[in-house]
């Protein structure tokens, strides 16, 4: 009998620690040391991809989608940024991720995420970032999600995407 309680027990706790998981993927702009519940807003970028103004005509077709989000708890902000792309492509990621604060009518750098790692050597990308910024202002997010495939021995095809959040009030 203690032998089925054990293994009763331990697939419980199997399946429970896969549910925690899946359902921590499904929030979007929660790192893993942020609880879904503990975000109180959240802003997207103006052109992820599920916006009509994500249609560029000068798209190459590398990055196939793109998301950029802010949000905020009580204490802390949270940027999360996503560059997908085709399968062939060698170099994923971004050019910069910028949190921006507006101060007296204009957008200034708080933050910048410009580092060789924002690069991934596969098709996909993701950034997650939580910052202890000062309340009281309104920021934002700025980003370039990057793509790059190889086209032949000397050239490269590239792709770059701007990106920015709508305001947030922290």
């Amino acid at each position: 009998m203690k032998r089925i309680i054990s293994i009763l027990l331990a697939a419980i706790s199997v399946f429970t620690i896969f549910s925690v998981n899946v359902f921590a993927e499904e929030s979007v702009a929660a790192p893993a040391n942020v609880l879904p519940d503990e975000i109180i807003e959240e802003v997207h970028g103006l052109y992820d991809t599920n916006n009509n103004e994500s249609m560029n005509p000068k798209a190459t077709g590398l990055i196939t989608e793109h998301t950029l989000t802010l949000a905020k708890t009580t204490d802390r902000l949270i940027i999360y940024a996503k560059t997908d792309c085709i399968e062939s492509v060698r170099k994923c990621g971004f050019t910069y991720i910028k949190l921006q604060r507006l101060i007296n009518g204009s957008w200034t750098n708080y933050t910048a995420y410009c580092y060789y790692d924002q690069y991934a050597n596969s098709s996909i990308k993701t950034f997650s970032q939580t910052v202890s910024a000062p309340k009281g202002y309104t920021y934002r997010v700025v980003c370039e999600h990057y793509a790059e495939k190889a086209k032949l021995i000397f050239f490269k095809e590239t792709e770059t995407i701007y990106n920015v959040t709508s305001s947030l009030v922290f």
